[in-house]
């Protein structure tokens, strides 16, 4: 029987994604197998307010990833009754890109309870209370941290859900870096094709 869709199984997952790899593949399946999440929109920023000048990918590149990444794991996970919108906003809007207006853009859309499910990994945790205008993010946001450390201590006074992960080892710096096995198949021929991530 299909899950029936509220607000509460909808959630928002950010990032550079620069570029997309298999560990952002796996997550979308922990995602709905874990919490329970029918709906997943994913967010590519413009410029990271904390990755400012590092992109050696355009946004439109990025983009383009990132839907193969979701033909891919599609293929991988058949079963998930998950929908995943690549939503376009941050690039639309331009400029370096901060959670709080991301947020406030797609609050009476997806908020239920007074807040929106926003997806971290456990490694955000201790940098929330310092995110721009964190004050509002308190009060807005439920984080879905899936964490693969455990217990991690959360003193920003957020609202913060943990969720235990299973481990998958990837990482869009190593990548960047030359290991490019880390990457779905489609989004491998991608970057052959466009000769992307090469010293």
């Amino acid at each position: 029987m299909p899950i029936t869709e509220t607000k509460n199984n909808v959630a928002l997952l950010g990032g550079t994604f620069d570029p997309v790899h298999m560990g952002h593949v796996h997550l979308f399946h922990e995602a709905y197998e874990k919490a329970g999440i029918t709906h997943l929109v994913v967010i590519p920023v413009y410029i990271s307010n904390f990755k400012r000048g590092t992109h050696p990918a355009s946004f439109d590149q990025r983009v383009e990833m990132l839907g193969l990444a979701l033909d891919d794991y599609h293929e991988f996970y058949p079963d998930d009754e998950l929908d995943i919108t690549i939503s376009l906003f941050e690039g639309e809007r331009g400029g370096v890109s901060y959670t709080s207006e991301t947020i406030r853009a797609f609050y009476d859309k997806y908020a239920e309870d007074g807040k929106v499910n926003f997806i971290v990994g456990d490694d955000i945790i201790p940098t929330l209370g310092h995110w721009h205008d964190a004050e509002y993010l308190r009060k807005h946001v439920r984080f879905l941290c899936f964490t693969r450390l455990g217990n991690v201590e959360n003193t920003s006074g957020a609202d913060v859900v943990f969720i235990r992960s299973d481990i998958y080892k990837a990482s869009s710096s190593e990548v960047r870096a030359g290991d490019l096995g880390m990457l779905s198949p489609r989004v491998r021929k991608y970057v052959d094709e466009n000769k992307l991530y090469r010293a």
